[in-house]
């Protein structure tokens, strides 16, 4: 049962033909392990720290020393651009992670309908032009993806600073709400209207979710711990499986949105039995 829960979730090469995804994780590796090899960035912030102990150890205050320090503010161009890498990345690992979430559900509908033509060919045009669910279409999907990233990278600093403060209610919140993103790209419910339907959806699933979510996190914490162990060997070692591993979780957890989402959609548990392990 585990395994099989573990093969659902991290077997991210399982979608269609199966050559969207894989370029989908190349194309969002290759660009995570590029932000490692920068040329212009700068990691070293020396100079910041020792900035920032200066006004640390600081008994006193004294108006000209702290106007001295200020206009020596240590922050070189190359750390701008580290900086901002870094937040680059974090971009596109988002903006993947949307994306597999979207061809998740759209292949899992395209499936659907393809399963009804194959069992039941007279009933197929009865069935399609009323089903609820249909595929999004790709324009739509497109204009949805844009403006789900674009909502994202502006919540994020406030949702996340709200969130350091009240982790123990975020993580318990998390099952409810970390499937609105799928109502969302799926075609279901608007940008406002997709976060209390995924709450409706995920009510009778919350451990379910809590379990599968618990899963990923537990395996990212083991491969940061592990990890840096091969820094000692290699660097760019590291950084190369760094990034591969990284996407891996993050399109992994992209899987997990749309699985969790399509099997509350179309499973709803009913008299207490769950009908499909996610």
């Amino acid at each position: 049962m585990f395994l099989s829960l573990l093969k659902s979730i991290f077997d991210i090469d399982n979608v269609g033909k199966r050559w969207g995804v894989r370029i989908l994780y190349l194309v969002t590796v290759v660009l995570n392990a590029a932000i490692y090899f920068n040329p212009f960035a700068d990691t070293d912030f020396t100079p910041l720290q020792n900035w920032i102990m200066t006004f640390y150890n600081m008994n006193e205050y004294d108006p000209e020393v702290y106007d001295a320090l200020f206009m020596t503010f240590p922050l070189s161009k190359g750390n701008m651009i580290y900086l901002a890498t870094l937040i680059l990345g974090d971009l596109i690992l988002l903006t993947s992670t949307y994306i597999y979430t979207a061809m998740f559900i759209r292949n899992f509908r395209l499936e659907k309908i393809q399963s009804i033509k194959e069992n039941d060919p007279e009933a197929y045009d009865y069935a399609v032009q009323r089903m609820p669910d249909k595929p999004i279409e790709i324009k739509k999907l497109i204009g949805r993806l844009f403006i789900l990233v674009l909502v994202s990278v502006i919540i994020a600093i406030p949702v996340l600073s709200i969130s350091l403060y009240f982790m123990f209610l975020a993580v318990l919140g998390l099952p409810f709400i970390f499937a609105a993103p799928a109502a969302y790209l799926s075609g279901d419910a608007g940008l406002f209207k997709s976060l209390p339907y995924s709450v409706r959806l995920a009510r009778k699933y919350y451990f379910i979710n809590m379990r599968s979510i618990a899963v990923i996190i537990l395996t990212a914490l083991v491969l940061d711990f592990l990890l840096p162990l091969l820094a000692n060997v290699s660097m760019t070692a590291f950084y190369i499986l760094d990034s591969a591993l990284t996407a891996w979780i993050c399109l992994s957890f992209g899987r997990l949105m749309g699985l969790a989402y399509c099997t509350m959609k179309d499973f709803p548990i009913k008299g207490g039995r769950r009908p499909l392990a996610i």
